[in-house]
């Protein structure tokens, strides 16, 4: 058997081996050394496999594609490029993936050892190429005729078991490739049968239940539901959470409460804890936690003086206030489902319900100091209102996330909510909402940053254009704006060219010239016509709107002023 029939058996035995286990995307980028991989992907779906595959020429595009897609579907997406530098593009997706917890299944070529450290092209060091930010990987060596199958296959299993198991996240498994890579009259290939993997569950134990019990019996505290992008949590269950300790839920924007749901939530914790008043008279003692961390920053000032109890089945360390006095890890199913044998905790009703009168309080003052002008508290708190039900929508870090948080209210359309929360980056954002929008069945909508689009812009040349309609908002403050919430504001001359960032490019123009259907609006009128146009119109639209960074700084404390005088009338 010459190399190009060992190459394609060993592609072969991978490819079918994870589409049994489950694999149903692969995101792939060409090349020569990965050839056997791709046209054995190429084949199985020609032949009728359940796999899509998807073509992204730009590597680094094409992890947050994956990335996206993955978040999206809860499932390992396969990502294959060729061999050096290629790889190495991956890396800002694979740690948003591990920190996010979200599962992809890396498959990189390389040339084999005689190849390496050589002087030899598009040859480098890939072993544990992605280090401490895989959950696993793995090197397997060029193959050779007396290689065992079933080994190969049971390694495999192993590899999509850690990408899928109970701190789901990405895996790395490297293919060393001989030349001729392919030929066109290769034999049949016989792949060992392999079981589907069982994820692990984390089970709640009495003693859990005793101790929770224990610790927060006597406190008024709150349930904080931080991002949950992957809408693993089930809604029901926080709400039972909830009612058994008789505390109010405080819902992130990516937590899927905020938006069109039941849940009893309080939405507008970020500006209600920016009142002094609203916190005297709320002194909560304990809070209990779960998703991911939240971007609120005076929920994360009382949050680090709180104990706090975490509920988190990963196993992984998570404390990033400092103030976890300790963790059940385990599942909130079965906790609730322990809980329900013991009788609620006595806590005042008065508690909850005094949350949520304020919460209804600030809603309708935001609601009433948004109606008009053009800022970004205002821009999101419309875009929200402007999704039709079932959309997903996108929220970029930095500055869209917080004012999403602050200024959007529940429109009562359901809506799925995403961001790139793992480690909180700006980059990748377009290129994962166009991995996200194809497989979600209805529009999507992001909400970003200038300086998060210029970022990545490329992925508007370099990821496929989505079949449905994909609207992408883009609130130019002219740089980093964000920064002027932050104390380097006050430096006399480093902060306007390190923080600030300005830049002199025209994205409305940018976007016209990749053929993306473009709007400049500059009230809340021509907004919600841009939008309007953009979610009934196949592909992408981009609305590119100017926004003057100080006087939006400005906007969002007056905002918040706004919420304060509402709560200090009498109701």
């Amino acid at each position: 058997m010459n190399n190009a029939d060992l190459n394609r058996q060993q592609a072969v035995q991978l490819v079918e081996t994870l589409i049994r286990l489950g694999l149903r995307h692969a995101v792939l980028s060409p090349g020569a050394r990965n050839t056997p991989l791709m046209l054995a992907l190429h084949d199985a779906s020609m032949a009728g496999h359940p796999i899509s595959l998807h073509s992204v020429i730009d590597e680094r595009a094409a992890g947050f594609y994956a990335l996206g897609i993955a978040r999206q579907t809860d499932q390992p997406v396969l990502l294959s490029c060729t061999s050096g530098s290629a790889a190495a593009n991956y890396f800002p997706a694979i740690v948003e993936a591990s920190e996010g917890m979200v599962p992809l299944f890396v498959a990189t070529a390389d040339r084999p050892l005689e190849l390496q450290d050589c002087g030899a092209p598009q040859a480098m060091n890939q072993v544990g190429l992605f280090g401490a930010h895989v959950r696993a990987d793995l090197n397997v060596e060029a193959p050779e005729p007396d290689d065992t199958a079933e080994d190969f296959v049971h390694a495999l299993r192993r590899l999509w078991a850690a990408a899928t198991g109970i701190a789901p996240g990405p895996v790395h498994v490297n293919l060393r490739f001989r030349k001729p890579l392919w030929r066109a009259d290769s034999p049949d290939v016989e792949t060992p049968p392999v079981s589907p993997t069982e994820p692990p569950t984390a089970l709640a134990t009495e003693a859990d239940v005793d101790r929770l019990v224990q610790d927060t019996r006597g406190h008024l505290g709150v349930v904080v539901v931080g991002p949950d992008p992957g809408a693993r949590l089930d809604p029901e269950h926080i709400r039972a959470l909830s009612d058994w300790l008789g505390w109010p839920i405080l819902a992130d924007p990516v937590s899927q409460l905020r938006y069109g749901t039941d849940i009893p939530a309080i939405h507008h914790h970020d500006a209600l804890l920016r009142v002094q008043a609203f916190r005297d008279a709320h002194p909560y003692t304990m809070a209990v936690c779960l998703g991911g961390t939240s971007s609120s920053r005076p929920l994360e000032e009382l949050l680090r003086r709180t104990p706090s109890i975490a509920i988190n089945p990963s196993g992984r360390h998570w404390d990033p206030w400092g103030s976890v006095t300790w963790t059940v890890n385990a599942s909130l199913s079965s906790l609730v489902a322990r809980l329900a044998e013991h009788p609620p905790l006595d806590t005042d009703p008065g508690w909850t319900s005094s949350w949520l009168q304020s919460d209804r309080r600030a809603r309708e003052a935001l609601s009433a100091f948004c109606s008009d002008g053009l800022w970004e508290g205002s821009i999101a708190h419309h875009l929200v209102n402007a999704l039709p039900a079932g959309s997903l929508f996108r929220i970029a870090s930095s500055m869209p996330i917080r004012d999403v948080d602050s200024f959007s209210v529940d429109s009562g359309r359901t809506l799925r909510v995403s961001s790139n929360r793992g480690v909180n980056g700006i980059d990748g954002t377009i290129a994962t909402t166009l991995g996200a929008a194809a497989v979600h069945p209805g529009p999507t909508s992001l909400l970003t940053g200038d300086l998060s689009t210029l970022h990545d812009i490329g992925a508007l040349l370099t990821a496929p254009r989505p079949a449905r309609p994909v609207v992408i908002t883009v609130v130019d403050n002219g740089g980093g704006g964000i920064f002027g919430f932050l104390p380097m504001r006050e430096h006399p001359t480093g902060f306007e060219p390190w923080y600030v960032t300005p830049h002199s490019h025209d994205i409305a123009a940018v976007g016209r010239a990749m053929s993306v259907q473009t709007f400049s609006p500059t009230s809340i009128a021509e907004c919600r016509e841009a939008w309007r146009i953009g979610l009934e119109t196949p592909g992408v639209t981009l609305v590119h709107i100017r926004v003057d960074r100080q006087q939006s700084t400005d906007r969002h404390f007056d905002a918040w002023a706004a919420v304060d005088d509402a709560l200090q009338v009498p109701s």
